[in-house]
């Protein structure tokens, strides 16, 4: 199959998004969430990010499908594949702070942050199987999730039940999350990010535009695109100000329509979006997805020596982002280059 070459430059605009998410301060003490700032707005823009990766997935998925028995097998195959480099990645996450335990307090250092990560309720069964003790890992085991249910569903032909149900995980999600505040809403200690409640949504999205086997618009996916940011703004300062939620969300209700927007925009295939430069980096996102939290946390320092010059945040906040996607690439590439290796990267 083919190549998409814009759904590979929007996988790259998407990846920076999610390492801006992780990095960027915009602003220190004023950053995004005080208020309805620029910071703020920034942040929310770049909630487009994960919800086009599902779409893809979905997308994809849908359209390597040819029959019921298919898509469960298929589902299997490319969640076992997920899973495999889900546990490769969170192995090296806790590899790495296993060293920096000892190099900051001897020989006992592992044992006492496993004994404070117990104390903290971290070993369960969300943070092994569906966090992987990072903030960022949570996105392979949910869309493993995602492929499961909808490749078990779809076996049997129940489209109409995978999309009804992949609603209603939507609304519990919501409900537990940025609406836990409002008289629909409820509170839980198990963050309902991880797992199948917003993974579902937007990978049968992804799955629904391929079926419809229609070009997708990008004039059309540009004007649900820019509608969908503009709710999810407004949705967030009527949750801020009416029920008191934070205004920084990983999930509103009109995501879905922004994510709608941008994934039909990628998939668009238009010539002004495939550019060439990114599109060639396009095939090795899901690497620079999974190494990329290392180099944020090494790299964190530089903050404190770009300061001390009296160089501006914000200039940090933006080299910040692009010295961690370098270091990200480099890796994967490095990585993707050997047989043994490329399998926990592409």
């Amino acid at each position: 199959m083919d190549r998409i070459r814009s759904v590979d430059t929007f996988r790259v605009l998407a990846i920076l998004a999610v390492i801006a998410l992780h990095t960027a301060s915009y602003g220190g003490p004023d950053g995004p969430g005080v208020t309805q700032n620029t910071a703020t707005l920034l942040n929310q823009l770049e909630r487009f990010a994960v919800p086009v990766f599902f779409m893809f997935s979905g997308f994809f998925w849908a359209r390597k499908c040819s029959g019921p028995r298919d898509h469960l097998a298929r589902s299997l195959q490319v969640a076992r594949r997920v899973l495999l480099i889900y546990v490769v990645w969170a192995l090296v996450y806790l590899a790495v702070a296993g060293v920096e335990a000892q190099w900051a307090d001897g020989p006992t250092g592992p044992m006492r942050q496993l004994l404070h990560a117990r104390q903290a309720g971290h070993l369960g069964f969300a943070h092994v199987f569906l966090r992987g003790g990072t903030i960022h890992l949570w996105f392979l085991p949910a869309l493993a999730c995602a492929l499961v249910i909808s490749g078990g569903l779809m076996a049997f032909n129940l489209w109409r039940t995978l999309v009804l149900l992949a609603v209603v995980l939507f609304a519990v999600g919501l409900a537990g999350g940025a609406y836990a505040n409002t008289p629909v809403g409820f509170h839980t200690p198990y963050n309902l990010r991880d797992g199948p409640f917003f993974s579902l949504i937007f990978f049968v999205t992804g799955a629904w535009l391929a079926r419809r086997k229609l070009p997708a618009s990008p004039r059309l996916g540009l004007v649900l695109a820019l509608a969908g940011m503009a709710l999810q703004v407004l949705e967030l300062n009527w949750l801020h100000g009416r029920w008191g939620a934070h205004l920084i969300q990983d999930y509103v209700a009109s995501t879905w329509l922004y994510g709608l927007g941008m994934g039909m925009l990628a998939l668009s295939d238009a010539a002004p979006l495939r550019l060439p430069a990114l599109a060639s980096i396009g095939p090795l996102v899901l690497g620079i997805y999974a190494s990329h939290y290392l180099f944020v946390v090494l790299l964190s320092p530089l903050e404190g020596v770009w300061r001390a010059y009296a160089w501006s945040t914000a200039s940090w906040d933006v080299l910040y982002v692009l010295l961690v996607f370098a270091c990200a690439f480099g890796l994967t590439w490095l990585l993707a280059r050997y047989g043994p290796t490329r399998r926990f990267v592409m």
